[in-house]
């Protein structure tokens, strides 16, 4: 296969066509193979982005958005300022007092010369963090277990397409969040250094660590339990000098960001208004602690179950590498059972998002076993396919705050015209209330213009239903 890395597998295939064009010749073997990569790849990506698209506009226009935190996230990434300024409708500051979000600025920049609305492209975003799940499986199954010729990469694309609709990935949309980002830029990460394209790692690894402060502690994590479990191994330190970079890296990214933000921000703090608690820890009992575990085992079986099968598959094949990937989330879990914030507490939505990472790694681990040889894909794939399915076994509680219909959410989303119309009437409604007198309107308006409303004319944030009231 020509090229490296991803840019090759995706741009392999349109080169060679434009050879061909030029030289007017039949398809070569190489060239059919180039264009079938090139095809299945597109399909692994377009089908998850269209349809998490439009997901979310469904979310918006069709069922009714939420200001916090989908308003909130869609408007700091469209056409926003330097500080990532909140909108009035949550009393202005700087997002950066939330999360160390850089990632968000260059975004937005990109969010100006479009022509999308907001919604439109904070629907964008979402289908694009999603279709990055599914390519980064794509290039892994492609270019580590050869399958590049024949059906090979369409296989490659269904199991991409697999993990970009897992029981997991759908449900942390169903709260739409830019977590997602975090578990694709790592997993393109370690994909780019498993095939030997350092420089390349190096890239996806800025992205992950800018997308949020504590990004780097989920990376050295996994990173750092790789290099530990190699050195038991018997594998120096010195052959893992890469991997104990990264790792050195990252640990150190998260320490300065946090650090720069309580210097920044000293009276704001999202770890403890979420995880701690004020006083800390006050919360917590035995009693709480137990039926949060009964809960999680109850409740969250695509998490629970898709580890339970990786322990399996490492123990059939003698390679504890395996399960690093959930071994490295299991202090997240502890963290979240003695959380403050009940959601946190019930790892819902987006709180789940380093398990994407766990639920890819086997495929990845298998490869690092073989030590850049070229791997048998049946077992793998056959274990990552079962994975997979686990994940949809049924849940009593799914957190759907939103109440998305699927697969209904994935498909009918509203039209153009049925958005601009939504959208001149909310921008219409703002721009009459001195005409008015005092208006009140819920959450699901406030998310569609954030910034068309004060604080006091949104009684109740975290709402479902849309509609305004004049007083």
């Amino acid at each position: 296969m020509p090229g490296s890395g991803l840019c090759g597998i995706l741009l392999a295939g349109l080169a060679d066509l434009a050879r061909l064009r030029r030289r007017g010749g039949a398809p070569t073997r190489l060239a059919g193979l180039n264009f079938g990569v090139l095809a299945a790849a597109s399909f692994a990506a377009c089908l998850p982005f269209a349809a998490f698209s439009r997901l979310v506009l469904y979310h918006f226009y069709l069922r009714g958005s939420f200001l916090l935190d989908s308003g909130l996230l869609a408007f700091l990434i469209w056409h926003s300022d330097a500080l990532l300024t909140q909108p009035e409708s949550l009393g202005g500051g700087s997002f950066f007092a939330t999360h160390m979000s850089p990632v968000f600025l260059p975004v937005a920049a990109l969010s100006r010369p479009l022509p999308f609305s907001m919604p439109q492209f904070f629907a964008g975003f979402i289908g694009f963090s999603h279709a990055l799940l599914a390519l980064a499986v794509f290039w892994l199954v492609v270019e580590g277990f050869g399958l590049r010729r024949g059906a090979g990469p369409w296989l490659a694309a269904f199991a991409g397409l697999g993990f970009a609709f897992s029981g997991l990935a759908i449900a942390t949309a169903r709260y739409p969040h830019f977590e997602t980002v975090i578990a694709a830029a790592f997993l393109l990460f370690a994909v780019a250094q498993t095939l030997g394209h350092t420089k390349l790692a190096a890239c996806f690894l800025v992205v992950g660590l800018a997308t949020r402060e504590d990004a780097g502690l989920h990376y050295a994590a996994v990173l750092g339990l790789l290099v530990t479990l190699n050195v038991v191994r018997g594998v120096p330190l010195r052959q893992q000098r890469a991997d104990l970079t990264f790792t050195l890296v990252a640990v150190l990214y998260s320490i300065v960001m946090i650090a720069l933000q309580r210097l920044a921000f000293p009276g704001a703090s999202a770890f403890a208004r979420v995880y701690l608690g004020d006083p800390p820890l006050a919360h917590l009992t035995t009693s709480l602690i137990c039926n949060r575990a009964l809960y999680l085992a109850v409740n969250r079986p695509y998490i629970l179950l898709p580890a339970i099968g990786a322990g399996i598959w490492a123990l059939l094949a003698r390679n504890p590498c395996v399960v690093v990937g959930y071994a490295a989330c299991v202090p997240w879990m502890l963290l979240h059972l003695l959380a403050k914030s009940p959601l946190a507490a019930a790892l819902g939505s987006y709180y789940a998002f380093p398990f994407l990472i766990a639920l890819a790694w086997p495929l990845l681990a298998v490869l690092r076993q073989r030590q850049g040889r070229e791997a048998r894909p049946t077992g793998p794939v056959a274990g990552f396919a079962a994975l997979l399915a686990l994940t949809f076994m049924p849940t009593p509680d799914v957190h759907d705050p939103g109440r998305l219909p699927l697969p209904k959410a994935f498909l009918d989303s509203p039209s153009l015209a049925q958005q601009a119309a939504t959208d001149h009437a909310v921008a219409t409604v703002s721009m009459a209330r001195p005409m008015l007198g005092r208006l009140l309107v819920d959450n699901s308006v406030a998310a569609i213009a954030p910034n068309a409303f004060t604080r006091a004319e949104i009684p109740f944030p975290l709402g479902r239903s849309s509609y305004c009231v004049i007083v």
